[in-house]
């Protein structure tokens, strides 16, 4: 590789590393045997982090009322917090029904650091800083 393009590939590298970008606002609800409504991770809702967050994307279900309705809500942030316990119960808090009748409640969230890797089930994405410093490594270029 010759040192203009390792120069290019290094600045690229810099550019694109500051900041973390993370999917926000995205994830699915599902309120009993209703149709989910999804909201598509994309372009439209990505969001840049702040200082210090990490990407997450939390699954959360439970039932309300005496009926027992079942909900299922996934959701992908930016969070300030990587204690995944101290996140599930901020969401038990957030989630809590107006009646304050709910059952059942499960909490999973996964945490990751790298540019939009928390979409929906958490695909796994290939970032352009990965691919970028894995070529740089391995000497594609």
């Amino acid at each position: 590789m010759n040192t203009s393009t390792l120069l290019a590939t290094l600045a690229a590298l810099v550019v694109l590393g500051n900041g973390l970008k993370c999917y926000s606002g995205c994830g699915m609800t599902k309120k009993g045997s209703n149709d989910s409504v999804p909201v598509s991770c994309n372009s439209a809702t990505q969001q840049d982090c702040g200082e210090g967050q990490v990407c997450a994307y939390g699954n959360y279900s439970f039932n309300v009322g005496e009926d027992n309705v079942p909900w299922k809500i996934e959701q992908a942030t930016c969070s300030e917090n990587n204690n995944q316990t101290v996140l599930c119960d901020v969401a038990k808090e957030t989630w809590t029904p107006r009646d304050g009748v709910y059952s059942d409640w499960e909490c999973s969230i996964k945490l990751c650091n790298t540019t939009l890797c928390n979409s929906h089930g958490f695909t796994a994405r290939v970032s352009l800083i990965i691919f970028t410093g894995s070529a740089l490594l391995f000497g594609l270029f």
